[in-house]
């Protein structure tokens, strides 16, 4: 809520987004009175001297606080513009998921008067597999995927639909269409894609889907159940951060299981996981251990292009909110997320695939994809003392190393 100007690097080009995400962790006077105000309404005997309020997150759609009241501690999200739907979709899977997996939601108030938003939810303990690693996650993938299958027989019947997650993504082509043009110049000189070609990409994607997509089974499915969203403390695991979810194929559940924990890295591990899945599933025990595979493997190259629309709507979402070399930790695991479904784009998308490459590689400053002369231009030239030769994004040498 409380912003600062956000900084972004062209190469060596320094330039300011006009359009600024980063916050420092101090909460504004605004915060504390509208926190201490709803939080007042929700426990009549809390005192300010017992709340202790810390932020956790900020994003583009919501701030994510902890407070203590009478030694319990909860997590407090708030958003103030309700209708991107986030918090009321956590509040739907939330409630529709077992609390011995998931938080519990205490409260969730949607105040249509003056535009905020707000859900309330226990706070769990534990670390998640960022901190711990995969190869912990591996060791109690048995744990994991008892709980996923348990998530998946989760009733799912207030969350959107497959169909309606898919138009919503492609609903981020209104975003470009509303930015000022030279933002639309420096997006096309970027990338060698325009508006249009980002409404053919999809148009085809969708195709895609009406002719091929089906449910088996359908399940509740996280679509975010990435290390950091998994909760590990003496030998029990939770998820967290329900705000993506929506109903789904079971096998298309699986595939993004499997590509946002990077499984895909190690067939072993792919392996283990399916096999594992099937034995403890409820939802899957009509097939055969061969059949179960092989319609896994039957639906993938289809799961894999919609697997793309989410990725693609997401990297375009990030260059329109935060800009194209901002938190470039997100971009570097989009290109890690889209390399190992590249192969599978290629086919279906051959005479757009160098403008997709650029797409997803622009934030490497040792990949050419761009003008630099070109850029200049369009966004004005930069004097020289602004310019840092020292910037490098992170984690780029350890990109460099794996696709060597």
């Amino acid at each position: 809520m409380a912003t600062k100007g956000k900084e972004t690097y062209l190469g060596n080009l320094f330039t300011i987004d006009i359009r600024p995400d980063q916050r420092d962790s101090e909460i504004s006077e605004f915060e504390e009175e509208l926190i201490r105000s709803y939080l007042q309404d929700i426990f009549t005997d809390l005192k300010q001297s017992e709340e202790t309020v810390e932020l956790i997150t900020s994003n583009f759609f919501y701030e994510s606080y902890s407070f203590l009241n009478e030694d319990k501690k909860y997590v407090l999200k708030i958003s103030l513009d309700p209708d991107n739907g986030k918090l009321s979709t956590e509040k739907n899977a939330l409630d529709a998921v077992s609390d011995l997996i998931s938080p519990k939601v205490i409260n969730y108030t949607n105040d249509e008067d003056s535009g905020i938003e707000f859900l309330l939810v226990s706070w769990e303990n534990g670390d998640n597999f960022d901190t711990f690693g995969i190869d912990d996650l591996i060791y109690n993938i048995g744990t994991f995927v008892c709980n996923l299958d348990f998530m998946h027989e989760s009733d799912s019947s207030n969350l959107l639909s497959f169909e309606d997650k898919f138009i919503q993504n492609e609903s981020i082509v209104e975003l470009f269409e509303s930015s000022d043009e030279t933002e639309k110049s420096i997006f096309e000189k970027l990338v060698d894609l325009n508006l249009d070609d980002t409404r053919e990409i999809f148009l085809r994607l969708k195709n895609i889907f009406e002719e091929r997509y089906s449910e088996d089974v359908t399940v509740l499915c996280h679509s975010n159940l990435k290390k950091s969203n998994i909760l590990y403390q003496s030998e029990l695991i939770k998820f967290i951060n329900f705000e993506h979810s929506h109903r789904a194929d079971i096998y298309y559940s699986l595939l993004k299981v499997i590509n946002n924990l990077y499984l895909f890295k190690s067939a072993k591990d792919v392996s283990l996981f399916l096999e594992k899945y099937y034995s403890c599933s409820n939802l899957v025990n009509n097939l055969s251990f061969q059949e179960f595979l092989a319609k896994y493997e039957e639906k993938k190259e289809t799961n894999q292009l919609l697997l793309f629309q989410d990725i693609f709507h997401n990297v375009l979402f990030h260059f329109n909110a935060y800009g194209a070399f901002y938190n470039s930790s997100n971009l570097i695991r989009y290109i890690e997320l889209y390399n190992n479904i590249r192969s599978t784009v290629k086919k279906y998308f051959p005479d757009y695939i160098k403008s997709l490459d650029k797409l997803f590689y622009t934030c490497i400053q040792t990949v050419e994809t761009y003008d630099i002369d070109e850029l200049k231009t369009v966004a004005g030239v930069v004097d020289e003392e602004e310019i840092d030769e020292d910037y490098s994004n992170p984690g780029i040498e350890d990109l460099e190393e794996d696709t060597d």
